[in-house]
């Protein structure tokens, strides 16, 4: 990945800025890691993920056309403005830059791996490195927006493109980001409204099975639990038994230290789910 990551900057970057680049892709790295630390369960303090942003958008500044400085720079917003005490208006401002960093970086990756009206081929994407892993998170970074917009979000056509960005990291590489592209299908056809000529294609049905396809390829990923937990008991209340079970299984997971903060969310969101049905 590393190597990689060089490649991609030598190609967009003059040699002096090449090596300064990828020394703030490596702070923000190294901050990204010690995001949990001073964390008081599911939120963290802010204090290293702000510097990991700060390093990512200074390695981005100096390679514009970094793959991995943007993907990183998505990466980090989300997790700014998902799992830290922020007010609501900043949150708004952050995921809108998130969208249009997103929407910018989609435009030159579909240009260098052929993607064209959401149809690509996965051997081609293949040869950029973080080519899966950018489509990811520039669709979490739609879905984070399209929270804060509902409704101008599905005439923005949000669902489709959410939807389109998920299934090509499922193509490439369907393992990505601990199943993460089929956490956004299956939120996405489970939660996403169905409004005439614009999401008609939702099926809940999917929905669910998405979601247990993610967690079959990702068994330890504690947002997969959850979430298909809260749909199995929102969509089929004759699987109540397997939903609590999940539930049990998420809110009693020991916090994996690469994703401290985000395990102990799911775990009391899991254990507050539990509680109100009893």
């Amino acid at each position: 990945m590393i190597l990689a990551a060089l490649a991609l900057l030598a190609l967009s970057a003059p040699p002096e800025d090449v090596s300064a680049a990828a020394a703030a892709l490596a702070s923000g790295d190294a901050h990204y890691a010690r995001r949990a630390e001073g964390a008081r369960g599911g939120i963290a303090d802010p204090i290293h993920v702000d510097r990991a942003i700060a390093d990512y958008r200074r390695a981005l500044a100096l390679a514009p056309l970094s793959y991995e400085a943007r993907l990183r720079l998505l990466r980090a917003f989300f997790f700014r403005g998902g799992f830290c005490d922020m007010d609501g208006r900043e949150q708004v401002k952050l995921f809108e830059e998130a969208k249009k960093l997103a929407e910018d970086t989609v435009r030159l990756l579909d240009a260098d791996v052929h993607r064209v009206r959401g149809h690509l081929r996965a051997d081609a994407a293949r040869t950029i490195a973080p080519a899966a892993e950018t489509y990811l998170w520039a669709a979490v970074s739609w879905g984070q927006w399209a929270v804060f917009h509902k409704l101008y979000a599905a005439w923005q056509s949000a669902p489709a493109r959410i939807r389109d960005l998920a299934q090509a990291a499922i193509q490439i590489e369907p393992a990505i980001a601990q199943a993460g592209g089929y956490l956004i299908l299956g939120r996405l056809h489970v939660e996403a409204p169905r409004i005439p000529m614009l999401t008609g294609w939702v099926s809940r049905e999917k929905g669910l099975a998405h979601l247990r396809t993610g967690l079959a390829i990702a068994p330890d990923n504690t947002a997969l639990m959850y979430f298909l937990a809260d749909a199995l008991l929102t969509l089929d209340p004759s699987s109540a038994d397997e939903a609590r079970a999940l539930l049990q299984r998420c809110a009693t997971a020991p916090p994996r230290p690469e994703y401290a903060v985000e395990d102990a969310h799911y775990a009391q969101e899991a254990r507050q789910r539990l509680a109100g049905l009893r």
